[in-house]
C-alpha cells in the first residue's frame, strides 16, 4: 500500500512544497498533528467522526511518508530527524490506540455498541480496554520484529545498512557529540538519542549475533536472499502500513472492535508463525 497509494500521494506533496522552506522534522510534526487529531476523533466514537478520524489517519501516513522523500531530495535529513520520524509513530499509535478505547466506550455507555453481558468473564468495559492494549502492544512488537528482519535482510543481501553495533556506535557518538560544550542541541534530542539507543540495544537482543555478518561472502548473501526473500515479502504485511490501512477501512465499516480484534489474532499468528519459520530456515 506504500507503493501504490501513500508514497505517490506522498510525492504529489513533496513536488508542490519543494521550492520552499519546509524541512522533513517540519513536515513529521505536521503529520503528528494530523494522526494526535485522528485520535481524539476516534474517541468520539460515532460513525462521522471516525469516518473524519480515518481521513485524518490517511494524510498523515502520506505526510509521513513524505518527510523521508524531502530529506533525501534536499539532502538535508539528520540522524536525530530519523528518531523523530520512528518517535512520532508511537506517539500517532498511541493516540489512535487510547482515542479507539474511548470510542468503543463511549458507544458501550450510550448503549450503541451493546456488548451485552461478560465476554470471557469480563465486564464490558474492562474487555474493551483490554482488547485495545493486547492491540496495541502486539502491533509494537510486530513493527519491531519486521524492523529488525527487515533491516538485517537489507545489510546482509544488499549491504544497504551499518549493523546494528554500528549504528548504535554511531549514536552514542552523537549523543556524546551534542553533549559537548557549546553545541547547540536541546533537551528533546538527547532524550530522542537517548531512547534509540534503548530501542537499538533490545533488537540486538531478538537474536544472538554469533559473528558481524559484514564478513559474509557473496555467496552467503545470495543463499540468505534465496532463503528468505518470500519470507521478507510475508514480514511486510506486519508492518505499520498493514495496520494503517485495516484501521481505515474498518473505520469506513464503523467497526473498530474488529480492527483491535485483527491486529491480536490473524496479526500475531502470522508475527509467530514467521518468527519461528525463519529460525528454522536460517538454522537460529
Amino acid at each position: 500500500m506504500d507503493l501504490i497509494l501513500y508514497r505517490p500521494l506522498a510525492f504529489i506533496f513533496v513536488k508542490a512544497t519543494y521550492s520552499t522552506n519546509i524541512t522533513p522534522n517540519q513536515v513529521s510534526s505536521i503529520a503528528m498533528l494530523f494522526g494526535v487529531i485522528a485520535g481524539i476523533l476516534f474517541g468520539f466514537g460515532t460513525r462521522d467522526y471516525v469516518l473524519a478520524a480515518a481521513g485524518f489517519y490517511l494524510v498523515c501516513n502520506v505526510l509521513d511518508c513524505a518527510d523521508g522523500q524531502i530529506a533525501r531530495l534536499k539532502n538535508n535529513g539528520t540522524k536525530v530527524g530519523r528518531i523523530v520520524d520512528g518517535f512520532i509513530d508511537y506517539v500517532v499509535s498511541l493516540a489512535v490506540y487510547i482515542g479507539i478505547g474511548t470510542g468503543l466506550s463511549g458507544l458501550q455507555c450510550s448503549g450503541t455498541l451493546q456488548l451485552e453481558g461478560n465476554i470471557f468473564g469480563l465486564n464490558p468495559y474492562v474487555y474493551i480496554w483490554l482488547i485495545t492494549a493486547l492491540a496495541g502492544f502486539s502491533s509494537a512488537m510486530q513493527a519491531i520484529l519486521l524492523d529488525f528482519f527487515r533491516n538485517k535482510f537489507l545489510e546482509i543481501v544488499y549491504g544497504k545498512f551499518s549493523s546494528l553495533e554500528t549504528e548504535l556506535k554511531e549514536f552514542e557518538d552523537e549523543k556524546l557529540r551534542i553533549s559537548q560544550p557549546g553545541v547547540k542541541s536541546g533537551l528533546f534530542d538527547n532524550f530522542l538519542i537517548s531512547v534509540y539507543l534503548r530501542y537499538t540495544r533490545f533488537q540486538l537482543s531478538l537474536q544472538a549475533r554469533k559473528k558481524d555478518t559484514g564478513g559474509k561472502t557473496a555467496a552467503d548473501s545470495k543463499v540468505y536472499y534465496k532463503k528468505n526473500r518470500r519470507l521478507m515479502h510475508l514480514w511486510s504485511y506486519i508492518g505499520s502500513t498493514t495496520h494503517l490501512t485495516i484501521c481505515i477501512i474498518c473505520a469506513l465499516y464503523n467497526n473498530m472492535e474488529l480492527f483491535l480484534l485483527i491486529c491480536i489474532l490473524p496479526l500475531n499468528f502470522l508475527m509467530l508463525s514467521l518468527y519461528f519459520v525463519h529460525r528454522v530456515v536460517n538454522k537460529e
